[in-house]
């Protein structure tokens, strides 16, 4: 074989076996879940939204195009205990009859070892504060995970009444796991 044969087919496995991420997606709570973890009296206790929506444009070769655009329905919280669910509701917290959604917005990403960083904003109850997202892609192209720590405080969750950190936990993990739907 020659060297060119041999050097095609070489770059066809490469291209074959990178994928080369480049496109528009859908996201819906369809087959997904936005999930945090916070701590109520030193234990921790898990939640998600039900409902939530919007896109993601993502190119491995231009990563700074990379844009997230995603509306969370905030009485869609679900934490597996009513009493938790409805103080979510008040106007300390969440809020959601005057501030149904909350929103996050990320534009750029760069590459980290094997997954990428975001630098994004959140937007809780009309408060919006810087969020770094870290992010991972399957190799089909299919789902995207990612996580983010926050501290409630920052979006003045809980107001005065519930600031100790020994009552609730200022730190909060945000986990996702979204199936992407092509946009296209």
């Amino acid at each position: 074989m020659s060297f060119r044969v041999i050097a095609a087919l070489f770059l066809g496995q490469v291209l074959i076996a990178a994928p080369a991420w480049s496109a528009s997606y859908s996201v819906s709570e369809v087959d997904s879940k936005l999930g945090f973890t916070g701590q109520v009296g030193g234990e921790p206790f898990d939640g998600h939204f039900k409902r939530f929506s919007g896109s993601i444009d993502f190119a491995a070769e231009a990563l700074q195009q990379t844009r997230f655009e995603i509306r969370i329905d905030m009485r869609s919280v679900d934490t597996d205990s009513e009493e938790r669910d409805e103080a979510l509701a008040t106007s300390e917290w969440f809020d959601p009859e005057r501030h149904p959604s909350a929103r996050f917005v990320a534009s750029g990403a760069r590459r980290e070892g094997d997954e990428y960083l975001s630098d994004a904003e959140l937007s809780i109850r009309d408060v919006t504060k810087p969020v770094q997202f870290r992010f991972s892609l399957s190799e089909d192209g299919q789902r995207l995970h990612g996580s983010a720590t926050l501290n409630r405080i920052d979006w003045d969750l809980g107001g005065a009444d519930w600031s100790d950190e020994e009552v609730v936990g200022h730190t909060v993990q945000v986990s996702v796991d979204v199936r992407l739907h092509s946009a296209e």
